[in-house]
């Protein structure tokens, strides 16, 4: 019966040892692709500046334009950022519009009875807005 108690015990305590190995590898390894993927968007960032760094030295002066491929990513650059101005352009319009139609809307509530406190009330209104008094 010890034989076989030992063997249990012998059993769990590799049990325990495995999952506190899983476990411990887990950890690390999570420790270490988070890491690796701050490393990767730190990368990628550098890359993006080193592009924005060689986009601006072309768009100044033609020396950088050796290679073709270059000056198609600057024209395709140069593309968005037209494109993104005409959208900015499109937002002004529609702010343009509803403040035309909001200021409208404002001056035509104004038009109406004015009552004795001294508040114009819309054109149709039987009741001041402002002091409930009969217009």
């Amino acid at each position: 019966m010890a034989d076989f108690l030992d063997k249990i015990a012998s059993g769990i305590n590799k049990g325990v040892a495995t999952v506190g190995a899983s476990s411990k590898a887990m950890v690390e390894k999570a420790r270490i692709k988070t890491v690796i993927g701050n490393l990767e968007a730190e990368r990628k960032q550098l890359a993006e500046l080193l592009g924005m760094k060689v986009y601006e030295k072309c768009v100044k002066s033609e020396e950088l334009v050796a290679d073709e491929s270059i000056a198609n990513f600057i024209e395709e650059i140069q593309k968005r950022l037209d494109g993104i101005a005409e959208q900015q352009a499109a937002l002004k319009r529609i702010d343009d519009e509803m403040s035309q139609v909001v200021g409208q809307k404002s001056g035509t509530q104004g038009e109406g009875i004015s009552c004795a406190c001294g508040h114009t009330n819309g054109s149709g209104a039987k009741f001041c807005a402002k002091c409930g008094s009969p217009l």
